[in-house]
């Protein structure tokens, strides 16, 4: 009976497995800098000890930067506490906190190539923000 119970749950891990590979492979793939106009890079970073990091004067522009499980930007700090992959779009549950709150969003995105994705409601897919990579 016990060896039935591991074999089924090892069953439903061999079946997530691509899924959790997709979303991991997708947050893989946002580690580093990310800004909505690629233009702006040398506006909003400044390099320190061979990293990009944001400027002091960086608070107007839509900025972040992730390493790993934190995302941060100019006003707040997130961490991933959860991913999905459905086909193209992967979906992030964020934990934030700025200077006065904190509070739980989730966040969808779609990769155009390696260094543009797009980030939209999956409610109102046509409305959508462009974020481009800086540290490549």
């Amino acid at each position: 009976m016990q060896s039935a119970k591991r074999l089924a749950g090892l069953g439903i891990l061999l079946l997530a497995l691509p899924l959790l590979s997709g979303a991991a492979h997708a947050a893989d793939r946002l580690d580093g800098a990310w800004t909505t106009t690629a233009a702006s890079c040398d506006e909003v970073f400044v390099k320190r000890k061979g990293n990009l990091a944001l400027k002091r004067t960086s608070e107007g522009w839509s900025a972040f930067i992730v390493n790993g499980n934190r995302i941060n930007g100019a006003n707040a700090t997130c961490s991933v506490k959860s991913t999905k992959q459905k086909g193209d779009v992967t979906t992030f549950l964020l934990s934030c906190a700025d200077k006065i709150m904190f509070d739980t969003m989730t966040v969808s995105i779609r990769f155009k190539d390696d260094g543009t994705f797009v980030r939209f409601d999956p409610e109102f897919p046509e409305v959508e923000t462009s974020y481009h990579r800086c540290d490549r």
